[in-house]
């Protein structure tokens, strides 16, 4: 996959692509998923429908119960996502200094995955 930083206004690959990498080592193995960019980010879907999305040094997961968001807030720093001045509470935006972080986070994408 071909990722141009340029032409998604949230997501730098030059910042992140380690992330995507580590990341993408295991969703994209997962059954009918696929990576586009959209909405500025490069988001992951399944089927139709996204689970996830990258920002720069970050991961959003859309489909979580609100106890997972809370886990997430309170263990890995997590919290709404905001995007040009709009909080979406329902969406957990989780910091990823880097690949090691990924392994963490990566059950609770899986239940955004599931959750489609």
């Amino acid at each position: 996959m071909k990722t141009q930083a340029p032409r998604i206004k949230y997501y730098d690959e030059q910042q992140t692509g380690s992330v995507r990498k580590a990341l993408e080592q295991d969703v994209l193995g997962w059954p009918g998923v696929t990576a586009k960019p959209m909405m500025g980010c490069l988001c992951y879907f399944h089927g139709r429908k996204f689970f996830a999305f990258l920002v720069t040094r970050a991961v959003v997961i859309t489909k979580l119960a609100e106890e997972d968001r809370a886990t997430l807030s309170k263990e890995m720093r997590g919290g709404p996502f905001e995007m040009d001045g709009k909080t979406v509470k329902a969406w957990v935006r989780v910091p990823l200094r880097g690949p090691g972080d990924v392994k963490s986070v990566l059950p609770f994408v899986r239940k955004s995955y599931d959750s489609t």
